[in-house]
């Protein structure tokens, strides 16, 4: 009798946390018009911080009054550059122009395989207000 007393407030919780049921509210049709290969760089802020903080410090070990601070500034500056240089990535991304069957165009981007041009494109405008896009081979 006590199991099921304190089961019910623990069933209760579990229902109220249970979300509704994402839904497709309209289905779009459109086709891969043309492609774009974009190289997309980024690099790390913590990097830089980094380089530039090890940089001081090494700076400030060399020499004496007015010459340790310039060593101090330059090795901040030398090793922010090193830090931010180092962290720097490349990847390739695709850009397509897709064209909807209602007139609409918009630009879409992926860093995964290539999609073919006059590949069919399907949007589904979603309850959550998202959109998935599917393109189909």
């Amino acid at each position: 009798m006590k199991n099921i007393i304190l089961s019910i407030p623990f069933c209760l919780l579990l229902s109220a946390c249970a979300s509704e049921p994402i839904t497709v509210l309209r289905t779009s049709y459109g086709e891969i018009m043309s492609e774009q290969t974009v190289a997309k760089s980024s690099s790390s802020g913590l990097a830089t911080i980094g380089g530039a903080a090890i940089g001081g410090l090494l700076g400030n070990q060399v020499g004496g009054g007015r010459g340790k601070t310039a060593a101090t500034v330059t090795g901040v500056v030398v090793g922010g550059a090193v830090g931010h240089q180092a962290s720097k990535s490349e990847e390739t991304h695709y850009e397509y122009i897709v064209h909807m069957d209602h007139g609409e165009k918009f630009i879409l981007e992926t860093n995964t395989r290539r999609k073919e041009i006059g590949s069919q494109v399907i949007v589904e405008n979603l309850s959550n207000g998202r959109e998935r896009i599917n393109v189909l081979p």
